[in-house]
């Protein structure tokens, strides 16, 4: 077989192959003799069929199955010979057919990753603000702390509800008139704050005692989620059923000990200061991660094959369904999911392009000791054993973590070489548009 390659675009390329007419009638001969091992026409013995019988009952077959077998073989003879990095099936221009003692052309567009001859890096530039935590935030997780540690109680002597109580309602809804039985609740027990409660109905809740009925309008934006409610005007039927308040523990060291294995308040204090330091560490990560890669992406401004594009546009959509159905959500994610995730997509396939190639520039490996580490790491988090460990690690987990610790190697090498700025990522600046030379306009007039 004979090939040859045209290239449409980086990542486009026209494979065009020729297969000899001898190599055609080999491969005929032999799909003859398979067929005519065990093909049963009337008149003679399996095994006993004339050659021209059986192209006469099972030409279009055997010239059917010969001509797929040598566009696949051709294909990838092709694919191997030029060292073409392929990232979907070959698309043919038109279906190839035989024709007796010509040899067999056909060809296929195929669709490959981009050619990198070297990955620029030295030019990268990111910034990464201090890690600051301000005592506003410790109070804040100490005081939800104190809630979670609340006593609960009937109010004594009964009164109207107030902010911070726990009121529980039965309610209907009913929009233009309307019932709208999958909006309303019965026994649902709400707490009155600013975080959960809608302020029309916040206000409406307020004051109310068991057994006491309200009605309350609530106009929604006409960018609200539920389509039923978009810039409209609901009606609440309440009745209040019960009605709880919380009596929050004193702070002190007390207190603190009844929040874990902490023997005074300020220890709590500084142990949630450590572990909000932490989190606000890994997000300073994340964000430096992106920029990171947006600065290689920027100086690396390379093309991508439409179908990984597409692939990965299905991967995130599959992720986003996950992530759904974890968290209990139904239905479709919204508009804001789907705005922009083309270039979303087109951005993760292009950061994967490069960080690979930046792998192979550097000679960057993950090895057995890398793999050993890291199970250890598992082990002393989860408490099992390293050698269980491992075991649980099958051949594609093993290969996904195999990449996760490339790319941590790879992304450490990117922290080295960049420039890192303290303080926070300024806005890009947005030029001011063009203003027209109304001198040279009046001239045009003129």
């Amino acid at each position: 077989m004979q090939s040859e390659i045209r290239e449409i675009s980086p990542v486009l390329v026209e494979v065009t192959v020729e297969v000899p007419w001898d190599r055609i009638q080999k491969d005929l001969n032999d799909t003859y003799k398979e067929i005519g091992k065990t093909a049963r026409v009337r008149g003679f013995r399996p095994g006993k069929v004339p050659r021209d019988v059986l192209k006469q009952v099972y030409g279009r077959d055997a010239a059917a199955q010969v001509t797929g077998t040598l566009v696949e073989q051709g294909l990838m003879q092709a694919v191997q010979e030029h060292e073409l990095h392929i990232v979907a099936q070959p698309q043919m221009e038109e279906a190839p057919a035989l024709e007796k003692g010509k040899p067999l052309t056909f060809k296929a567009k195929v669709e490959v990753r981009p050619k990198i001859d070297r990955v620029a890096i030295d030019a990268l530039e990111a910034w990464q603000a201090p890690i600051d935590v301000p005592n506003e935030d410790v109070d804040t997780e100490v005081e939800g702390l104190r809630n979670q540690h609340a006593e609960i109680q009937v109010p004594d002597p009964m009164r109207g509800a107030k902010e911070g109580d726990l009121i529980t309602i039965d309610y209907t809804v009913s929009v233009d008139g309307e019932a709208k039985d999958d909006l309303g609740a019965e026994a649902r027990q709400v707490e009155i704050n600013d975080d959960h409660l809608l302020p029309a109905l916040k206000e409406g809740l307020l004051g109310m005692q068991p057994d006491e009925e309200k009605t309350i309008e609530v106009a929604f934006e006409d960018e609200h989620p539920n389509p039923d409610l978009q810039g409209k005007t609901a009606e609440f039927k309440i009745k209040a059923a019960q009605l709880h308040e919380k009596l929050l523990p004193e702070l002190d060291d007390e207190f603190a000990k009844d929040c874990g294995d902490y023997e005074t308040l300020l220890e709590l204090r500084l142990k949630i200061r450590e572990r909000l330091e932490s989190s606000a560490k890994q997000q300073g990560d994340a964000k430096l991660k992106d920029q990171l890669i947006d600065s290689l992406i920027e100086h690396n401004d390379i093309p991508v094959p439409p179908s990984m594009v597409q692939q990965q546009q299905q991967m995130m959509m599959y992720e986003m369904a996950q992530f759904m159905q974890m968290a209990g959500q139904q239905g479709a994610p919204g508009a804001d999911f789907f705005s922009g995730i083309e270039e979303r997509a087109q951005r993760r396939v292009q950061a994967g392009i490069l960080l690979g190639s930046l792998a192979r520039q550097e000679s960057i490996e993950v090895t057995e000791a890398d793999l050993d580490a890291k199970f250890q790491e598992i082990a002393e988090q989860t408490g099992k054993h390293v050698a269980k460990v491992r075991a649980d690690y099958r051949e594609d987990q093993r290969n996904q973590l195999e990449s996760q610790l490339l790319e941590e190697k790879v992304m450490a090498l990117l922290t080295e070489r960049a420039k890192i700025n303290e303080g926070e990522r300024p806005e890009p600046e947005v030029k001011p548009e063009t203003q027209k030379d109304e001198s040279a306009e009046d001239e045009g007039e003129e």
